[in-house]
């Protein structure tokens, strides 16, 4: 034992002589010395800025080593290093600075199926910049995901540094390891009952290869939209009541060299019902009161998941929300509503409790506006559905919000409670922050259309106009445009001013002035029409049917000229005389116009009030996923009102959308019909005002104006009464194409308000056609048509060959 101690004594004593300096007190910094690598990056005053230990300080590491975190931290320095010296009385710190090179050149090695221009412009790093290996790192990712998106999945991508530490200048190479493209032969998924793979499949955008892939994108593994997919299976089971739904496990199974299958591995679990429903802490409102709900909207939203139903996350999502609807709609806006989700071991059911903590009622204080610099306040105002003193209802504040965001004006709307200064109880201020967006744009381009042929336009808009504040004319919630087009077939100029709150009411203004001219209706002749138009629309105790009274008064009528171009000739000028017994006339180029043509020509002066009915219930944006546009128009033209032509006209149109077969699927239905017919004094309806059909937004197997009764040489004539129906069905194929197959019919007869065919032997009792078309939606151009459609039932004047049409628009205006 003795023995032992001896031992330890004598380590302790050889430990104190080797290290005495373990058994002194940590040594001062006596200087700090600061030594540039290279072109120095930053000066001595900002680096010993960053430097917080100081001369005279006690030595400690920790401290030294936060200095250099700070100066890596400013974004100047590749590498630091600390030395420590020996001084008099202490030490001495040199700081060894090396700032970031400057890169100056970016190679690429080993990339085949991508040019050098194409990953500069992938990647973030730019030569002349400082090199930074952060961006590096994130440039081999974003090169990475370049190849997997092309299905290049297993590619390789790193970077390699060459630096001179002098010069202060680097360059850096990517070396690319290309691994062939592998496509999905199959995606299996195992252990799925509930569903039939055909369906899931349909769930995720990760599937094998078919023969539109080329088209689609389709059939390559791509890790982030594997991902996301991953999440939609999980979300798909879940909304279907399978809650315990995993994704076991993923395994990548390789064909051969080229082909793959993705195996997933699913434990669907049981589908779960919802068992009782219970609410707790109501005092205020009976049970039953509660889930019969409250209208929002215009609909009545309730708690749907009742007892036997089943048990989803976006339902248990929906029946909260009406639960605090109920509450908020009766100005109990603090109530608080959660749910709990018990398993019930005998049913195998979730029954639900909804537990609600009720607090008092609340009013309107006041409304503050805030963030409208440009937008007047009662702009704002006037679209809000409560008051100041009135109950604090959060479903009509809801769609003040909304109503607020459909004027397009705000980027952002938000609408929220906020106690009163000092707090009144029962008291509550509505506090409505908007964020406001450029509303006015102008913009120049062309088009082109199987109609109008080529057009060039000018177009300035401002939706959010002010006709009383110059010079900027912005902020009061009117409407205004600009237009003026021009081309082979069109000159169209318009100037169009709406009040959407005339008097201070919901009585939309509308103020239009025009002059057209347009050749693609004849060889013949072109059309002009020259005037304005007042009109006042307004809501008719919904915001989906709308009525509208207008007048009109312009100079209206046809003028020598044709397809060759817009001339802008007289009437009548350079016919020669009609020639008897032929009975027509010849114009300049030799073409035969019949006598009664010749008496179309010239200008009228049509005065006319219109009478409207429209109801629209569509919705889905661009493509319609439902509801209905229904137009119930008239108009009637001279006697008290003057003019040169009397007629009364009336035109019923309506389309109907219905969700297809499967997700995204449309079926579009559509009828319309009309007559006109002239009174009094007037002994016709001139050319101008009869009803044609054939072209892009009529029987598309046929030429624009291609159907319909015709003069003695078989020029089209029009009619006064007419009937179409269209049936079109449409598919997705890839984002923003669609492929859709249609059938049109239609006739149009001589007579007012008779349906009397009264054929010839050239005509058919109706004219109908069948075709096909793309949707294209082109970013910053928009949705276009191109309809390939074959007559079928067709007159011998109509040719039988399939007729091209291009026109604007996913659906066709009815």
């Amino acid at each position: 034992m003795k023995d032992l101690f001896r031992r330890i004594a004598l380590a302790l004593a050889l430990l104190l002589l080797g290290f005495p300096a373990l058994s002194q007190n940590p040594p001062r910094v006596q200087k700090i010395e600061i030594k540039h690598i290279g072109p120095a990056a930053a000066s001595d005053e900002l680096i010993k800025a960053n430097i917080r230990v100081k001369v005279g300080d006690t030595y400690s590491r920790l401290g030294v080593d936060d200095d250099v975190r700070n100066l890596y931290g400013t974004g100047f320095f590749y590498n630091i290093r600390v030395a420590e010296e020996p001084a008099e009385g202490g030490i001495k710190l040199l700081y060894v600075m090396q700032g970031k090179p400057r890169l100056d050149d970016i190679k690429f090695e080993g990339n085949k199926k991508y040019s050098e221009s194409k990953l500069l412009k992938t990647i973030t790093s730019k030569k002349g910049e400082p090199l930074d290996e952060r961006k590096l790192f994130a440039d081999t990712q974003a090169i990475q995901k370049l190849y997997q998106k092309a299905g290049l999945q297993k590619t390789q991508v790193k970077y390699v540094l060459s630096i001179n530490e002098n010069a202060g200048r680097g360059s850096t190479t990517f070396e690319i390891i290309e691994a062939p493209k592998v496509l999905i032969y199959d995606v299996i998924f195992e252990g799925a009952t509930a569903f039939t793979p055909k369906k899931l499949a349909k769930v995720i955008e990760t599937r094998r290869r078919w023969w539109l892939s080329w088209m689609t994108g389709s059939g390559v593994l791509k890790d982030e939209v594997f991902e996301e997919d991953k999440e939609k299976l999980t979300e798909f089971y879940r909304n279907e009541g399978y809650i315990d739904f995993e994704i076991k496990d993923v395994k990548f199974e390789e064909v051969d060299a080229k082909r793959m299958t993705i195996r997933l591995t699913l434990f669907e679990g049981r589908q779960y019902k919802v068992g009782t429903v219970a609410l707790k802490g109501n005092a205020l409102f009976k049970t039953e009161e509660i889930l019969q709900g409250s209208p929002v909207e215009g609909k009545l939203k309730k708690p749907d998941m009742t007892s036997g139903k089943t048990f989803t996350p976006r339902g248990l999502t929906h029946d909260l929300e009406a639960v605090r609807d109920f509450y908020g709609a009766k100005g109990y806006i603090d109530t608080r509503v959660s749910a709990q989700k018990n398993a019930n071991t005998e049913t195998g059911n979730l029954d639900l409790v909804f537990q609600i903590e009720e607090k008092d009622k609340s009013f309107i204080e006041k409304i503050e506006i805030k963030g409208n610099v440009k937008t007047k306040d009662r702009v704002i105002r006037r679209e809000l559905a409560v008051s100041p003193g009135e109950t604090f209802d959060m479903v009509s504040v809801n769609l003040s919000k909304e109503r607020l965001q459909n004027l397009n004006y705000f980027e952002k709307v938000d609408a929220q409670s906020e106690d009163t200064d000092p707090v009144i109880r029962g008291r509550k201020n509505l506090v409505v922050a908007v964020e406001e967006k450029n509303t006015g744009n102008a913009s120049l381009g062309a088009g082109f259309s199987s109609v109008d042929s080529i057009v060039g336009f000018v177009e300035i808009t401002q939706g959010n106009f002010d006709i009383a504040k110059p010079p900027y004319f912005t902020g009061g919630g009117q409407k205004a445009r600009l237009r003026a087009s021009y081309g082979a077939r069109r000159q169209d100029y318009v100037a169009s001013f709406i009040e959407p709150w005339f008097l201070d009411r919901k009585l939309a203004l509308g103020i239009e002035a025009y002059h057209r001219l347009t050749s693609f209706e004849s060889a013949l002749y072109d059309t002009a029409q020259t005037g304005a138009k007042l009109s006042l629309e307004k809501a008719l105790g919904s915001d989906f049917l709308r009525g509208n009274v207008s007048y009109t008064i312009e100079r209206v009528g046809i003028k020598e000229g044709g397809s060759s171009g817009l001339t802008g000739g007289t009437s009548g000028g350079g016919f020669g005389p009609i020639i008897v017994p032929g009975n027509y006339a010849t114009n300049a180029s030799g073409q035969r116009i019949s006598s009664e043509l010749l008496g179309e020509f010239g200008l009228q002066l049509v005065s006319k009030i219109g009478l409207g009915l429209a109801y629209d219930t569509r919705r889905g944006g661009l493509v319609p996923t439902g509801g209905q546009r229904t137009d119930l128009t008239t108009e009637f033209a001279g006697g008290p009102l003057g003019g040169d032509s009397s007629f009364y006209k009336i035109e019923l149109r309506s389309s109907w959308y219905f969700p297809g077969f499967a997700q995204g699927h449309l079926l579009e239905l559509g009828a319309r019909g009309g007559g006109v017919e002239s009174y009094g004094s007037s002994t016709n309806v001139t050319l101008f005002n009869r009803f044609f059909l054939g072209g892009p937004r009529s029987l598309r197997g046929y030429k624009y104006y291609g159907v319909g009764p015709t003069d003695s040489l078989g020029e089209s004539f029009g009619g006064k009464t007419y009937w179409m129906a269209t049936a079109e069905y449409s598919i997705p194929i890839i984002d923003r194409l669609r492929l859709a197959a249609f059938y049109d019919i239609g006739k149009v007869y001589t007579s007012s308000w008779s349906a009397n065919p009264n054929l010839s032997r050239n005509e058919k009792l109706y004219n109908d056609d069948v075709g096909i078309g793309i949707r294209l939606n082109i970013p910053n151009l928009g949705p276009l048509r191109f309809d390939y459609g074959i007559p079928l039932t067709r007159d011998l004047r109509s040719s039988s060959s399939g007729k091209f049409n291009f026109d604007i628009g996913y659906t066709r205006d009815f």
